[in-house]
């Protein structure tokens, strides 16, 4: 199975520095589904346009700065491909079944409240299958930018960075075609529309 993320990209960059493809800041504590104290989570998209909705999804207007890392001058914006086993046990909340037995309705889970979907996410990584083995390797939800999209999450030991295939980069360019696919779902200004 392919994933796809949207990160920050320095060609130069080792692994388990920023710009690395593979690269998880290792305090993050924001995102819908962390829980740094026990976990590192890597956020990926199941298609190329939901990675790039996801990531610039909330900006007003989008145009080629929105590529550009001041924070990380060496670096740029790019769609890393990863390649994953079909099998990954994940925990699909995006299936009724699934959210009936858990006592949950999708506005819990599409509404942007980290609390909730933290402490759901730690009982989740909790959860056991067989002795020794974790249950889930993470989370698949949709998208709350758009819900023809679905979005996972992937959680690795504290102590070590993600070890998926990485099977493509894309430098992005607002000609990109998951930009250009991404933007007729969610239309937005552009550079081009000043002209």
């Amino acid at each position: 199975m392919k994933l796809f993320r949207i990160t920050a990209f320095d060609p130069h960059a080792d692994e388990g520095q920023p710009g690395h493809p593979r690269y998880i800041y290792p305090l993050q504590t924001i995102g819908r589904w962390d829980n740094a104290d026990i976990y590192r989570a890597i956020y990926l998209a199941h298609t190329p346009e939901g990675a790039i909705g996801e990531a610039f999804g909330n900006l007003a207007s989008w145009g080629e700065a929105m590529f550009e890392t001041p924070y990380l001058p060496s670096a740029r914006r790019a769609l890393v491909t990863f390649s994953v086993p079909n099998d990954i046990p994940l925990l699909d909340l995006d299936d009724a079944d699934e959210l009936a037995a858990r006592h949950l309705r999708p506005s819990q889970i599409v509404t942007p409240n980290p609390p909730f979907t933290q402490g759901l996410a730690r009982t989740a990584f909790h959860e056991i299958a067989t002795p020794g083995k974790r249950r889930y390797s993470g989370i698949t939800w949709w998208s709350h930018q758009y819900p023809g999209w679905s979005n996972v999450m992937l959680w690795f030991p504290i102590e070590a960075e993600p070890t998926l295939e990485i099977t493509a980069i894309d430098h992005l360019t607002m000609t990109h075609p998951a930009v250009i696919a991404a933007a007729k779902i969610l239309p937005r200004k552009s550079e081009r529309d000043k002209l």
